[in-house]
């Protein structure tokens, strides 16, 4: 398989790795589904334009189409056409952890070591078009960069360090480095996220020397900070409102994460309806709605979340709610290089002139037409045009470590 040869100079042991669900785990899914019950119709599950959540007809059509359409094994030829890894991180506060990652490993002493780390309802699934990109234009040999595409702990394929010890933003940013740090890029790597791996990155950037520069595609105003005085564009006005909309009506799910982790998880992991129902709400409200994510994608997405028992686990994202609940801000380097790449559907945004004066950093910007929230997925080519742009600029960072 190309691209799968580590660096030489990695302390960590990564393991092959080949995703397979057994198939009695496959046919007690279906069981479990064909079983599970969908609820009467009422006044709001009637409504079919996503205020009140997802429909009672969307629900039922998804259940028919999982249950006699979709076929999981082709998601999984897909995710190993790729170097799947499997790598335990020892952590100084979790302790041992089997970190899941997949990885296009470049033969040019030169290339840069990217991470790519993913946000919620989402996983490793989310970066595997650019990944088909890379793959399709380059070989090992001409590969600029080291592309490390990992589960988030406690997401996905990789572990959880112990039921005795709760997952923090910190705590995860912490098993991310170490991973970095295993594979041998202690000379230096970027770190690239979206969603909760945009705080992660973020959290990185701060923590470790090594993090010598970072690339978001979901940036806001931190709590209590006030807009700056710049005006904006009409166009930028009208998003900002939008995304003010949606603060309003949709982050509901967020308090309950936050608050009651214990009872969502047991409740929504019950039987792969109410995952659905849960998850397929935000896969199919945050996108852009011009290029929503077709139906397969959703089924796949949540698919994986089920068969690695994903939800009640990767809850932790909902700690930045408590933290603005507390006034307090997630850190953010204001020196090594940033980037940052706007897409205009997502749920939160910020807008060039507020990022230009907010991050002397920001030394590449982007304001794309089309993207949501789940821009690496919906709209691979551009997201890989930013990072090719974005890793040029930065690539002096590591030429004089």
């Amino acid at each position: 398989m190309a691209f799968n040869i580590p660096p030489t100079n990695m302390p960590g042991k990564p393991e092959p790795f080949t995703l397979h669900v057994p198939e009695k785990e496959l046919s007690a899914f279906y069981e479990l589904l064909k079983l599970s019950k969908i609820g009467p119709a009422t006044w709001w599950n009637q409504h079919t334009d996503g205020r009140f959540g997802v429909s009672r007809e969307w629900l039922s059509q998804a259940k028919e189409t999982w249950l006699t359409a979709f076929d999981w094994r082709q998601h999984e030829d897909r995710i190993n056409k790729f170097p799947n890894f499997k790598m335990t991180v020892d952590d100084a506060e979790t302790g041992k952890i089997d970190v899941h990652f997949l990885a296009l490993f470049s033969s040019n002493k030169d290339a840069v070591p990217i991470v790519f780390l993913h946000g919620f309802p989402s996983s490793f699934l989310e970066l595997v078009p650019m990944m088909e990109l890379l793959s399709e234009k380059y070989t090992p040999e001409t590969l600029p960069y080291h592309v490390i595409v990992p589960s988030l702990p406690d997401y996905g394929l990789s572990g959880s360090p112990s039921e005795n010890v709760e997952m923090t933003l910190d705590r995860a940013a912490g098993i991310m480095h170490q991973l970095m740090m295993g594979l041998g890029f202690s000379d230096g790597y970027v770190a690239q996220g979206g969603d909760l791996g945009s705080m992660l990155a973020r959290i990185m950037s701060v923590k470790y020397n090594e993090c010598k520069a970072f690339h978001l595609n979901m940036l806001t105003l931190n709590t209590g900070e006030k807009p700056p005085s710049e005006d904006l564009s009409v166009q930028e006005a009208h998003e900002m409102k939008r995304t003010e909309t949606w603060a309003q009506t949709g982050l509901a799910f967020v308090l309950e994460h936050g608050t009651r982790p214990a009872t969502a998880g047991l409740a929504i992991s019950s039987n792969p309806l109410a995952l659905l129902a849960w998850i397929g709400e935000k896969l199919l409200e945050w996108p852009d709605q011009r290029e929503p994510l077709s139906l397969n994608t959703i089924l796949a997405m949540v698919s994986l979340y089920w068969f690695t028992d994903t939800f009640p686990r990767g809850l932790y994202h909902a700690q930045v709610i408590q933290t603005m609940l507390k006034g307090e801000t997630l850190p953010i380097s204001k020196e090594k290089p940033l980037g940052y790449s706007m897409f205009p559907r997502d749920v939160a945004l910020l807008p060039k002139a507020w990022a230009h004066q907010l991050y002397p950093n920001l030394v590449f910007f982007k304001a794309h037409e089309v993207g949501g929230h789940f821009a690496r997925l919906e709209q691979p080519k551009l997201f890989l045009q930013d990072i090719e742009e974005f890793a040029q600029q930065v690539r002096e960072s590591f030429t004089h470590v």
